[in-house]
């Protein structure tokens, strides 16, 4: 089933690119400014994902719901009206998600959006968790050609208001005519507003649509390969370690996959140096002794692919055109590590939290004295929804 609409205008496009790159990542702003080179690593790995998400499911039940308030539902008088709609809906998935039916919470299945904020929210949808599905999943199902753009209140409202083209389910889009794009559902049928419990597993006809879409839309991603040629991931398997699931994996992206492991540990160790550099600016000396002793544990571990220099050196002139500023950063640093000048290294993060942070910089800043740090672990990618995500399209109930 297909539907077509009219595009936006410019600015409304520029609104939502910009929207969408928010959107990509939703890790926390960290001290060292990685986050154009991070995205750009998860975006061409694992394109249309984000650390946010946690299941296919909500991939083919929100555009059925879109093209349900599009044209199965009242006319809406404001955009108000399509949030609205949209949210309490969303609220009854929520549920029909959590719940058995006997309304008992399911045991079986975490990663349901919304699940500590329903029930209060059945009754006001305004209590409803901030970062909802539509939010959530937004940018995916626009990068998977699902959705045209995340401007989807707007696009149901024009929908159901103007109504220019049949909601006639047979109806071939292709011979729609003007400056269209198209809203793609897996024809499954759901009742959104007071269903019965649901699974979130999905069905084979759902994982099928899904498959079909990333691969056509993800091509030479690892995503896609991923999804369509290599064994289950076993949920333990770590980021670094999968070697063994890349067999035929196209040399290019394997080339960026192990460009990605360099780059985390390389800032794993910095993160780590970060730490000590911040404690020590407190003379929190018993903090900053086991931070270092974690670097060296750390270095150790890592030590055979930091001192691969030709590999490090390839790194850098690919980040290089992503982050400039970051890649000098960053080649300092390595220069320091590989002949282990651990106080040039600190004095590089100090500099660089300075000038990416400026007033809200934390080592040294007294509004910070007393505040721990957390303990700095590897980034691996949005690694972890991915797993959930390709297992669950490789693996329909």
């Amino acid at each position: 089933m297909q539907l077509g609409f009219i595009n936006f205008n410019t600015e409304e496009k520029k609104r939502v690119a910009k929207m969408m790159q928010l959107l990509q990542e939703s890790e926390a702003i960290e001290e060292l400014g990685i986050g154009r080179v991070r995205d750009h690593f998860s975006n061409t790995l694992f394109p249309g994902t984000s650390t946010l998400q946690h299941h296919a499911k909500y991939f083919v039940l929100l555009p059925s719901l879109y093209y349900n308030a599009a044209f199965k539902s009242k006319r809406f008088q404001t955009l108000d009206e399509v949030n609205r709609y949209i949210k309490e809906a969303e609220i009854q998935i929520t549920r029909q998600l959590a719940e058995k039916a006997d309304g008992s919470f399911r045991t079986d299945v975490t990663g349901i959006t919304g699940i500590s904020t329903y029930k209060d929210a059945l009754a006001d949808y305004r209590k409803y968790v901030k970062y909802d599905p539509a939010y959530i999943y937004g940018s995916g199902l626009v990068r998977y050609g699902i959705i045209p753009d995340t401007g989807i209140e707007r696009l149901i409202f024009e929908l159901n208001n103007k109504n220019q083209y049949k909601s006639d389910e047979t109806e071939d889009a292709s011979e729609l005519s003007g400056d269209k794009q198209v809203i793609k559902t897996c024809g499954e049928t759901y009742d959104f507003l007071g269903g019965r419990t649901m699974d979130m597993a999905l069905s084979e006809h759902e994982a099928s649509f899904l498959k079909g879409c990333i691969t056509e839309k993800c091509k030479e991603t690892l995503l896609a390969f991923l999804i369509e040629n290599a064994e289950d991931i076993p949920k333990q398997r770590e980021y670094f370690g999968m070697d063994d699931l890349l067999c035929g994996l196209s040399p290019d992206i394997l080339n960026v996959y192990k460009k990605s492991v360099l780059f985390s540990k390389l800032i794993h160790l910095i993160d780590w140096r970060f730490n000590y550099t911040y404690y020590v600016s407190f003379d929190n000396a018993d903090e900053a002794e086991n931070c270092d002793e974690e670097y060296d544990l750390l270095f150790a571990e890592y030590k055979d692919a930091i001192e691969n220099r030709s590999a490090y050196e390839s790194l850098f002139d690919y980040i290089y055109s992503i982050d400039p500023l970051l890649t000098e950063f960053c080649e300092k640093c390595y220069e320091c590590i590989i002949s282990n000048d651990k106080q040039q290294v600190d004095q590089l993060v100090k500099i660089r939290e300075r000038t990416v942070k400026r007033e809200r910089s934390k080592i040294g800043n007294s509004a910070y004295r007393e505040k721990g740090r957390g303990k700095p672990t590897p980034n691996i990618f949005r690694w972890e929804t991915v797993k959930t995500m390709v297992n669950e399209i490789r693996n329909p109930k």
